[in-house]
């Protein structure tokens, strides 16, 4: 096991440049052209590092993904799950680019998750190299995690439906493997009402906001501590002028839920209560990922990890955390391990780090887990 280790620290210079060229390819989950820029330099890493050409998969309505196949001894398959977009816009690696100091990695996305990326590609490289896949591996790196996985949701689920298990590889939690995640999204309330002069003839409008107005309580009353799910109406926007009846009001909600049964809870309670004002109507749009579940068979996909961390001489725990993932699909049709990237903290923030000497731990980690585990 210190060999595996040493091997991976010899390599962290070189995966700390690499890491570094990733982080200073802005991808930003709603630009396409930046995306589509990175899928492509992604393609010609993998290609170079394992001697295997990805399939770019074209979206139109998100950027490109990519899915890796790497045959093993096995044809039982395992799905690692990676994604490449952040959320920060372009021209942050500006004020924030990419540095090392005092043993910490920085820079837009470095945490979440583009030393997640590196490892995965360093595992995989020994691996190949070494001819020691057991089992053979579809990896898929995804455009658009962070808003919700609406274009490539289906294609995860297929692989996930397909595989023995789910290894993601987003940061951990301080060091911690996750394998629990509630479930999240937003809710998109959109209500139409009439416009009219506020002035000359009010009566002959139906205001939109106060219609949404009324809905704010119902909203609130929909939380439920007891069973983990929480809804908050986080951003609305309506009217036009000040003279004029608003006809339209649209808000929109932020959800997390660990029982699966409570986003249909909500959107049935959403949909069925009825307006105020004859003549308004009201829209549901959502995107929502369901909770990542634990079961038996993630528990002991965990204990059998955790023991490959003990003989690195990692003392590995598990938690159960508020954000999702594109883990949250898979764990409806196989077991996940998710939190195996980058160890560091602050997530989404401009405080963004990596710890560097983590790298080699997690990258020798997923090689031996790859490696080693037998399933079932």
């Amino acid at each position: 096991m210190n060999n595996v280790f040493q091997y991976f620290k010899s390599q962290q210079d070189s995966m700390l440049s690499d890491l570094k060229s990733l982080v200073e390819m802005e991808t930003p989950s709603t630009d396409k052209v930046l995306l589509d820029k990175f899928a492509g330099y992604m393609a010609g890493y993998l290609k170079e590092n394992l001697g295997i050409a990805p399939e770019i998969i074209k979206s139109e309505s998100a950027g490109n993904d990519l899915r890796l196949a790497i045959k093993g001894k096995s044809d039982n398959r395992i799905l690692l799950l990676c994604h490449y977009d952040t959320v920060f816009p372009e021209g942050t690696i500006k004020s924030r680019p990419f540095k090392v100091e005092n043993g910490k990695g920085y820079g837009p996305g470095i945490f979440d998750m583009k030393t997640g990326l590196v490892q995965t590609v360093y595992a995989l490289k020994a691996l190949v190299k070494n001819k020691e896949l057991k089992y053979s591996i579809v990896l898929l790196i995804t455009s658009d995690e962070e808003i919700e996985s609406g274009s490539s949701k289906d294609l995860i689920i297929s692989e996930a439906k397909k595989s023995i298990f789910t290894f993601v590889m987003e940061p951990s939690l301080d060091g911690a493997l996750k394998t629990e995640r509630s479930g999240v999204g937003t809710i998109t309330l959109k209500i139409y009402g009439k416009a009219s002069h506020a002035g000359l003839e009010p009566e002959k409008g139906i205001n939109a906001i106060y219609e949404m107005a009324y809905m704010i309580p119902v909203i609130e009353k929909l939380n439920d501590k007891q069973k983990g799910t929480s809804i908050n109406l986080d951003v609305i926007n309506g009217g036009t002028r000040s003279n004029v009846i608003p006809d339209y009001c649209e808000g929109i909600m932020d959800i997390r839920y660990k029982l699966p049964e409570e986003s249909e809870r909500i959107i049935e309670a959403l949909e069925n209560t009825p307006l105020r004002f004859h003549g308004s109507r009201k829209e549901l749009e959502y995107k929502l990922r369901p909770p990542l579940v634990k079961s038996e068979d993630s528990k002991e996909l965990f204990l059998k990890v955790r023991e490959i961390g003990e003989n690195l001489g990692l003392d590995l725990d598990e938690a159960s955390v508020a954000g999702g993932s594109d883990g949250n699909f898979c764990s409806y049709y196989c077991p996940v391990i998710d939190g195996l990237g980058a160890v560091g903290a602050g997530a989404h923030s401009e405080n963004e780090y990596i710890v560097v000497d983590k790298i080699p731990e997690r990258t020798a980690l997923l090689y031996l887990a790859l490696k080693d585990i037998n399933w079932p």
